[in-house]
């Protein structure tokens, strides 16, 4: 049977695994979005769209992909710092017995 300690580390080390992958696609995401940007004002630029739809494009799909992209790397680093907390209360709830000083 596991320990509730080992337990509770196995799952904040999930936890920052999890963190890791959300931050990761964050990132990912949001350079997806940039390069969806750079393409829709190449194609802009270069007269295959007119204003309104290179602005709609723009607007609408690329900045909701890059706002995405930083909801999923706030989400991984709001993972991060609760398993973090989480972390600190089991230490704190769990104290090293320390021997009473005398104090004369």
């Amino acid at each position: 049977m596991h320990e509730p300690g080992d337990v509770m580390s196995n799952r904040i080390a999930h936890a920052h695994r999890v963190e890791r992958v959300l931050q990761a696609l964050g990132w990912t995401v949001g350079f997806v979005g940039l390069v969806g940007a750079i393409v829709f004002a190449a194609f802009w630029v270069a007269g295959d769209l007119s204003a309104e739809q290179a602005v709609s494009l723009i607007l609408g799909t690329t900045l909701a992909t890059i706002l995405s992209g930083a909801s999923a790397y706030g989400a991984g680093v709001n993972v991060g710092l609760s398993a973090d907390r989480l972390s600190v209360a089991i230490e704190g709830a769990d104290p090293v017995a320390e021997p009473e000083s005398d104090r004369a």
